[in-house]
């Protein structure tokens, strides 16, 4: 009798705690909702053919799908016309990731400039990398500064491009109307080279890594003249987008470059769509400055792919994945909201 009241009370108290424990998980629910992953395929705009963010956004692609093999997330790399194009898909959804200058991000979330209403369903991410803004010329049309390209062929940007909208700044700052001073083509960098090879135009702009690898493949067939920016030109730039500071591309950095380039730089940085979910842009955030090394081994400017820096010239709202995993990085993250 003794032993079946025995058994009788371990059963019951067996049972007790298995009541109890279910009932504190339903109390309790997921332990992290947040942190479910779900599957996705997703799609991040670059630039236009012959640029940095082209070449650049299908290497940064291809290291974070590899990281993310597991967790099912995916990244395609598509050409778009850059900046100001990445800002209004992203905006819209139809596209979930993008590159783009952050003086174009501010115009964007300030519904200035290239953008008639603030965008609202942009988040940013992170800085890229330090871009550069570099004028070159026939070396034959002996030009120096951007003034001695009054009346020459330039090719100032492709449409939706922020090249296009800085490179129409620069050229008002120096004293030229872009639309009638200069003869403005649309090309993006890749086809103007191509065109200034062939001797269809004068000079191209572009904002690129230093050293651009389209320019050192165009010194391959010809000769260039490298076009300065001047003090007074970065002034005027300042005074309404004081993300722009003074950049100087040493002497030889380019074949038949004898003289330093005196020119501007701001930053390229990864935007998202606003409502993608917190845990996706996590991953991707992590997986992204964490793969510095294989983005550098595929393009040259994955080298600046770093976290010391990563918000540097950020002024936009950071989304909350990408300040999670900041924080658990010991970096301060501003409140931009």
């Amino acid at each position: 009798m003794k032993k079946f009241l025995s058994l009788l009370l371990a059963t019951l108290l067996v049972l007790s705690l298995a009541a109890c424990g279910e009932k504190q998980q339903d109390h309790q629910g997921p332990q992290n909702p947040s942190q479910t992953i779900v599957p996705q395929d997703l799609v991040m705009g670059t630039g236009s053919t012959g640029g940095t963010y082209f070449a650049l956004g299908g290497a940064m692609a291809n290291a974070i799908n590899d990281k993310l093999a597991d967790k099912k997330i995916t990244i395609t790399a598509q050409s778009t016309g850059a900046s100001v194009e990445n800002m209004n898909l992203i905006n819209a959804g139809e596209m979930d990731l993008g590159i783009a200058m952050n003086n174009v991000a501010a115009n964007a979330f300030d519904g200035v400039g290239a953008f008639s209403s603030p965008v609202t369903n942009v988040s940013s991410i992170g800085v890229v990398y330090n871009e550069v803004y570099q004028i070159v010329a026939n070396a034959a049309t002996g030009a120096k500064n951007v003034e001695d390209l009054k009346g020459k062929k330039v090719a100032i940007g492709p449409a939706g491009s922020g090249t296009l909208g800085l490179s129409q700044k620069i050229f008002t700052a120096a004293g030229l109307d872009p639309n009638k001073d200069i003869q403005p083509q649309s090309d993006s960098f890749g086809d103007a080279a191509t065109k200034m090879q062939d001797g269809h135009i004068d000079a191209a702009c572009n904002v690129l890594a230093v050293p651009a690898s389209s320019i050192i493949e165009m010194t391959t067939s010809m000769k260039l003249a490298y076009v300065n920016i001047s003090d007074d030109i970065l002034e005027t730039l300042q005074a309404t987008e004081p993300y722009f500071v003074r950049k100087v591309i040493p002497a030889g950095t380019y074949d038949g470059q004898t003289e330093d380039i005196n020119t501007i730089t701001c930053k390229a940085a990864l935007y998202c769509r606003a409502d993608l979910d917190e845990e996706t842009v996590y991953q991707i955030t992590k997986a992204f400055y964490e793969s510095g090394d294989v983005i550098a081994a595929a393009h040259a400017t994955g080298k600046e792919v770093q976290l010391e820096g990563c918000l540097e010239g950020i002024t936009t709202p950071i989304h909350p994945g990408a300040a999670r995993y900041y924080k658990e990085m010991g970096i301060t993250v501003p409140d931009n909201g």
